[in-house]
């Protein structure tokens, strides 16, 4: 790694092995154990200028060995072994020099992207790097120096599982971060996120990750009136319903971010009912009293999840049993599946601030989870129906097979021959 900066902040490589073994610890203790345990893993990392030897073993697996380079292709001047690191400043340059010359990348890729650092330019890192600030990220410090991966490969630092330790070497350094008058908590928040869960717990690599909303050589704070634009890269549904909403409006006019009102930004929770409400701990509650149309409207809507949260729950226990005692419920359970579905669209529909569509969908939820507990019903009155023909059949034979002890006894004794 290139630079003249001492790197100290921490990759949160704890957090997120925390986060994989749902371990839960406080917003700062999880900062302070990962400022603390990083320490040391960068106070070893590349400095200025990387020895020799260690430079040459990480180039031996770099694409761009791999592409035919060598170390004159960025080591202008120097002597073989004895490379002097370029200035922090003429980093991305150097690397523009190929990356955004079309006709050369075109000879290892056709497809491959020519702008990152026009990106670069306009981001925060690369207008600061401009302006002289030497602490903020260039091209080395997110891809490394020597040992440069693909993207697709997963030993690359930005890689979909790397990419946000790789971000928190700087943003998750109190230190480091304190010198530019922000907070850096946004690692740690995020590694407690229904993201970070998504895709260390069960690794799904779609779910957003620093560079899915920040961008990655363009990184910028999405600005207020650009969050909801964001979240709807994959949040669509929610974001078309919330711009017909009256809340719209209403947070454009106060200024607000939209979806970080009720969701925040890096520290996502899971979707929860009991985030609906009045209630202490509700969402709702940090707005809205007890009083007015909109109380009303946030209690039916309460109302109508919890009816439907119970009944499909009602029906689920009704057809395991009726599973159990081995009856075929596969309409109760197609007709449940349905009920699952418009509980799912039911809590998307809240993103509409309205009764009218969430309770019609609510209330088609609760019809099927009627038709599945009826379904069930049905089941366990036919296993009902069965036992007790079958206890019947039962007695029935038993009765007989004592009758028949009885008769038998009762014949005479054969004569002695």
């Amino acid at each position: 790694m290139t630079g003249t900066v001492r790197r100290t902040g921490p990759a949160p490589f704890d957090m997120l092995r925390a986060s994989r073994a749902g371990r839960g610890t406080t917003r700062t203790r999880r900062v302070s154990v990962l400022a603390a345990a990083v320490f040391v893993l960068f106070a070893v990392h590349a400095r200025a200028q990387t020895p020799a030897d260690t430079a040459a073993a990480a180039f031996k697996d770099d694409v761009h060995a791999a592409a035919g380079l060598t170390c004159v292709a960025c080591h202008t001047s120097g002597v073989a072994g004895a490379y002097a690191a370029p200035a922090r400043t003429s980093v991305a340059p150097l690397c523009a020099r190929c990356h955004s010359d079309a006709a050369f990348m075109r000879r290892f890729d056709p497809q491959v992207r020519i702008d990152q650092f026009l990106q670069y330019q306009t981001s925060t890192h690369g207008r600061r790097m401009a302006a002289g600030e030497t602490r903020v990220a260039t091209c080395t410090d997110c891809h490394s120096a020597h040992g440069v991966r693909r993207v697709t490969d997963p030993r690359s630092p930005v890689a979909p599982l790397n990419v946000t330790m790789t971000c928190a070497r700087c943003h998750g350094d109190p230190v480091r971060m304190k010198a530019f008058g922000r907070e850096a908590t946004p690692p740690a928040d995020w590694a407690a996120s229904v993201h970070a869960a998504a895709l260390l717990k069960r690794g799904d690599t779609s779910a957003p990750t620093c560079a899915a909303c920040h961008g990655s050589h363009g990184a910028t704070p999405p600005g207020v009136t650009a969050v909801a634009n964001v979240c709807a890269q994959c949040h669509l549904r929610e974001a078309e319903l919330f711009r017909a909403s009256p809340k719209k409006a209403i947070f454009d006019a106060l200024g607000e971010a939209e979806c970080l009102v009720c969701h925040r930004n890096h520290r996502i929770e899971p979707p929860s009912d009991a985030r609906v409400g009045l209630q202490a701990g509700a969402v709702c509650a940090d707005c809205h009293d007890d009083s007015g149309e909109s109380a009303m409207t946030i209690k039916q809507v309460r109302l109508d999840l919890d009816r439907l949260s119970a009944a499909v729950s009602d029906a689920d226990a009704l057809l395991a049993r009726a599973e159990q005692a081995g009856r075929p419920v596969d309409e109760g359970r197609l007709a449940l599946q349905a009920a699952r579905e418009h509980q799912v669209q039911s809590r998307a529909l809240v993103h509409a601030f309205a009764v009218a569509p969430f309770s019609k969908t609510a209330e088609e939820g609760l019809g099927a989870a009627r038709r599945a507990r009826e379904a069930g019903d049905a089941a366990m009155r036919e296993w009902r129906v069965r036992r007790t023909g079958l206890g019947v059949a039962t007695l029935l034979v038993l009765g007989f097979l004592a009758t028949l002890w009885f008769t038998i006894r009762r014949l005479p004794d054969p004569p002695p021959g």
